[in-house]
């Protein structure tokens, strides 16, 4: 940490109770394990340029006209027109270096949106992919930190509640346990290491993907530290910050200073 007093680490365990903590300030990693957070990871490791989170499906489709790839899912599936759907396996290099992509899905980006709303410093994406990455960049920061699981419709779920416990457990050195649900999702985590296979397979939204042959897929997003990226919403538009030099908040400075000229130019074009 930068300093001796310990910040807090919050966890919340649904978007729906994100009303309940002050985030505003905070550092707030959106967690959505199965599958848009191991996705974007994905994504951005193959060479994305930019991911823009859209909660609406008709806002996310208008951004084809704006020269972007477009993403998403709802329920799970894939949405039907779209260039792809909620995959780690789709989004190969041939098809997403340098891409601008616009991504909706059921859980993930809603909950991006909701942290950006509710005031969030700074909102980072969180994955087993990445882990690795983000605890060690969380580490850095001196700011408090809520771990949001994206859940299911608003329902806490069991992944995205062991992943931000084992979040939690590599970092409790550093931060204070802000409530219990830190300190639940961490004995989560515990537990799961024991009877991980359990655990997962009789999960609701383990079903839900199983059901629709998802099952590689699920494997996949349970792997630690596949794509080592570390995606950043800078404005509106998530990036990889794990390749930069010197500091993030330079770095994220000047990143919007670029973003405001772009802007005032597309004005004076318009």
């Amino acid at each position: 940490m930068a300093n001796q007093r310990k910040k807090y680490l919050h966890v919340c365990l649904t978007p729906a109770l994100i009303d309940q903590f002050n985030i505003e300030g905070a550092i707030v990693v959106v967690i959505d394990v199965l599958r848009a957070t191991t996705t974007m990871c994905v994504a951005f490791d193959n060479g994305a340029d930019s991911i823009i989170p859209v909660a609406d499906i008709e806002q996310c489709r208008s951004y084809r006209n704006k020269g972007y790839l477009i993403a998403g899912e709802r329920k799970g599936e894939r949405i039907e027109g779209f260039d792809f759907g909620n995959s780690p396996f789709s989004f190969k290099s041939h098809t997403t270096k340098n891409a601008k992509i616009a991504m909706t899905t059921t859980n993930g980006t809603k909950a991006i949106r909701m942290a950006v709303e509710g005031g969030a410093k700074d909102v980072v994406i969180g994955s087993f992919a990445n882990i690795a990455v983000l605890c060690k960049w969380l580490r850095e920061q001196d700011e408090n930190i809520c771990l949001l699981c994206s859940g299911w419709q608003d329902h806490p779920n069991i992944e995205d509640t062991i992943f931000a416990g084992a979040v939690a457990k590599e970092l409790k050195d550093d931060f204070y346990y802000y409530q219990d649900s830190a300190l639940m999702a961490e004995m989560l985590f515990t537990i799961a290491n024991l009877r991980k296979k359990y655990m997962m397979r009789n999960s609701s939204h383990y079903n839900r993907l199983i059901h629709l042959n998802l099952q590689e897929e699920v494997k996949y997003s349970l792997r630690r530290n596949t794509h080592p990226v570390l995606p950043v919403l800078i404005d509106d538009e998530l990036r990889d910050m794990s390749q930069i030099k010197g500091s993030f908040e330079e770095n994220k400075a000047e990143l919007l200073r670029i973003k405001d000229i772009q802007k005032k130019m597309l004005k004076v074009e318009s």
